[in-house]
């Protein structure tokens, strides 16, 4: 028996007593959300990119770029390119912070904070991207 006709199964014997008050929309949400497995699109390791919307310099800590990653994930010792205009800068992510929370990694859909590595506050402007790639060579 595959997804389809279990979820087919689940629509046409449609059990009340399990959902309660809920409407016709809702019962049809949770059915929906028991089998859906969330994907970006992007492989884990592969592409990704950054939109910067602030960038400032912390005494003693260095450049951070806050912004929303559109697409993929991004890991703490990434190697990253800063395309600012026609240059493109190279560095690493030494830190990521989200909320006032050091994160690990953050994927598509979060706002979050970067610190750079050797990139100093004028390299960088709103809307600059910041992208990953799969391999080490940018």
């Amino acid at each position: 028996m595959g997804l389809l006709d279990k979820i087919k199964g689940k629509l046409l014997n449609r059990d009340s007593a399990d959902t309660g008050f809920l409407t016709d929309d809702e019962k049809e949400l949770r059915e929906y959300e028991e089998y859906y497995t969330p994907q970006t699109g992007v492989a884990d390791g592969t592409y990704a990119e950054f939109v910067v919307s602030d960038v400032f310099t912390i005494t003693g800590r260095g450049t951070v770029v806050t912004g929303t990653v559109t697409g993929g994930v991004f890991r703490v010792g990434d190697e990253v390119t800063v395309v600012h205009g026609n240059s493109e800068i190279k560095s690493e992510i030494m830190g990521i912070e989200q909320f006032r929370k050091t994160c690990d990694s953050v994927s598509e859909g979060a706002n979050a904070g970067f610190w750079l590595k050797d990139i100093d506050r004028k390299q960088v402007n709103r809307n600059d991207i910041i992208k990953k790639h799969g391999n080490t060579d940018i």
